[in-house]
């Protein structure tokens, strides 16, 4: 192309304009390629399905201060109302929820011979028999929980469950070359207190969204009773769950010798539990539109200034014969080739960037395909927002170049 040693020379004279540009590119390109994942992996988690029956299910949380209560009978009377209010599904005491971020986990063993750095962690649900109905689970394999199977874990009195219901993940963790049905895991080293394996259910996360085997989870047979907390878990039928939340709340607030903590949907669990994850995507998307913004406004106030320091020289090429569309083309091909210095650095910046968030931060590491998407997505930026001032500078009159200053 025959503009491209004019083009050259033009950048030699006004270097520090093109430079400043061009690192602008460079940074928009390396924030945004590791912002756009970001967003990507931390929108990947909020969608993803925990297990339950979202829309339908209701957490109740409360808290027994008489220490002369029965804590077992009331857990009795408590899962007889609830059953009884019209709307539910199931009801089940149970310790932690499911994407709570807080919960209980355990190492399992497959063999006695195992070490700790060969377990497979899990997260722990401690149920009854309406855990699977509850949690809304479908069992793919085997059989339920018995109500003489059912065991008390508290303080005083940690007693050890012998079977267990496992999701599908984890069984396919523990037992990679063949059917976990049946099978005896152990939950400390050397072959001591044995599970068995009676059932396997379709999926379920943990309480960890963040953990890396977030559907390692597993059920046991047990009722929990740590410091008078009591937690129930309510599913209700499509439509029912807010009258059941007001009907369980009214039943429990009765009972002067505890007090109701928590009421809430499970969404509402959920939407708390990812509320960082979003503020992050909403940071992320507004850092995205600001850096877009500004280096689109860069290239068009330097198109501009150019434009209007080389009105003169404009002329005089329309003057010997160039067309419009020559001369924005011109101003096209000068932007091209800011715009790929900057990639250029941006490139590596992007990389540099994101080794240190995966460093410090553990984000993971950015696909490749990124950076030729970021690449693309700046260069038709950097084209648009050249293209107003190329025109303005097409529209400049040959006669131009022979007006005198």
């Amino acid at each position: 192309m025959n503009d491209l040693g004019p083009i050259f020379r033009t950048l030699l004279r006004n270097k520090l304009g093109a430079l400043l540009i061009a690192l602008q590119i460079a940074l928009t390109l390396a924030v945004v390629t590791n912002a756009a994942f970001i967003i990507r992996e931390r929108a990947a988690d909020v969608a993803r399905p925990s297990g339950l029956d979202e829309p339908n299910t209701a957490i109740f949380i409360t808290t027994l201060f008489d220490p002369k209560a029965d804590q077992r009978q009331l857990y009795r009377d408590d899962l007889e109302a609830l059953r009884a209010v019209p709307g539910v599904v199931a009801a089940v005491p149970i310790q932690s929820i499911p994407v709570s971020d807080s919960g209980w986990g355990d190492d399992f063993y497959t063999t006695p011979e195992m070490t700790s750095d060969e377990s497979i962690n899990s997260g722990i649900f401690m149920v009854d028999e309406q855990g699977l109905a509850t949690l809304d689970l479908e069992l793919l394999s085997g059989r339920n929980f018995r109500p003489e199977e059912m065991i008390v874990r508290s303080l005083e009195k940690m007693e050890s469950p012998r079977v267990t219901i496992v999701s599908k993940a984890l069984a396919d963790a523990l037992f990679p070359d063949g059917d976990a049905l049946g099978k005896t895991v152990y939950d400390e080293p050397n072959g001591e207190k044995p599970l068995e394996i009676i059932g396997i259910y379709d999926h379920m996360q943990n309480a960890w969204p963040s953990s890396e085997n977030f559907e390692h989870s597993a059920l046991i047979p047990a009722l929990a009773m740590f410091g008078g907390q009591m937690m129930y878990l309510v599913r209700a039928e499509p439509g029912q769950r807010d009258a059941v939340m007001a009907a369980g709340e009214e039943y429990l607030a009765r009972n002067r010798s505890r007090i109701v903590e928590i009421v809430r949907s499970y969404q509402e669990q959920k939407q708390r539990t990812y509320g960082g994850d979003v503020a992050m995507i909403k940071l992320m998307s507004a850092v995205i539109s600001a850096l877009a913004a500004v280096t689109g406004l860069g290239i068009v106030g330097l198109a501009w200034f150019s434009v209007t320091q080389r009105r003169k020289q404009i002329g005089t090429r329309r003057a010997l014969g160039a067309t419009r569309f020559d001369i924005v083309r011109y101003f096209m091909v000068e932007n091209w080739l800011i715009t790929g210095i900057g990639l250029a650095i941006g490139v590596v910046g992007a990389l540099t960037l994101n080794w240190f968030l995966d460093t410090e931060y553990n984000t993971g590491r950015v696909p490749l395909w990124y950076l030729p998407l970021g690449m693309v997505a700046l260069w038709l930026l950097g084209q648009l927002a050249v293209l107003l001032p190329a025109r303005r500078a097409a529209n400049i009159p040959p006669a131009l170049a022979t007006r005198s200053v």
